[in-house]
């Protein structure tokens, strides 16, 4: 038997690709679920750039994360996640904590310039979950 789609996960990182996978999961009809994953290293270096005199790491992981939130308002959706940590990782981890019936993801994000990126790659390849890749 072949279970109905009803609820899926949208990696976003507020790329024209990414929305690209949220656009089609919404014409589905489907319930969604969006996730943004600030990198973890990523953060670290761009921390001393990007932060305000003064403060710490801590707060500025915070700050990041308060943005991201709100950017994520703008996003019709179930429900809306922020982490912090390896994106593959946390894709996979979060589909399986809010038990989706799909992960819905582009072939690449902002930063990937392959064919295939390294995140979604990895995606695929550890997932508990159907991943469906939308181009």
């Amino acid at each position: 038997m072949v279970k109905k789609v009803e609820k899926i996960l949208v990696p976003l990182d507020f790329s024209e690709y990414a929305e690209k996978a949220y656009k089609f999961a919404k014409e589905q009809g489907w319930k969604v679920v969006v996730l943004h994953v600030l990198e973890e290293g990523l953060l670290e270096r761009i921390y001393p750039f990007f932060s305000a005199r003064g403060l710490d790491f801590e707060d500025f992981v915070r700050e990041r994360k308060s943005l991201a939130e709100r950017e994520l308002e703008r996003f019709d959706a179930e429900k809306r996640i922020v982490k912090v940590g390896k994106s593959w990782k946390e894709i996979v981890k979060t589909a399986d904590e809010e038990n989706v019936d799909l992960i819905v993801m582009t072939e690449r994000g902002s930063g990937e310039e392959k064919i295939f990126g390294s995140c979604a790659e990895r995606v695929i390849r550890h997932a508990n979950k159907p991943v469906l890749i939308v181009r």
